[in-house]
């Protein structure tokens, strides 16, 4: 489970860094609007980062090895 959200962090990274690299910025292209509230606006490679850290978040505090480990 936490290498699929290593990828899915590696992947939106190196997506993000592709954009940069080839047009000089991330273009973000979802935007949403609810009623008079503007959500900020996003990209795909942005939204795997962010679910890659959710399932290592999530995978740390459910996950009863890890919560024993002392660093």
């Amino acid at each position: 489970m936490v290498s699929v959200s290593v990828g899915f962090i590696a992947g939106g990274a190196i997506g993000n860094a592709f954009d940069r690299i080839r047009i000089g910025s991330v273009i973000d292209f979802i935007d949403w609007h609810i009623f008079d509230y503007h959500w900020p606006s996003f990209n795909i490679a942005d939204t795997f980062i962010c679910i890659g850290t959710a399932i290592i978040i999530f995978y740390t505090f459910l996950n009863s090895e890890c919560r024993s480990k002392t660093i």
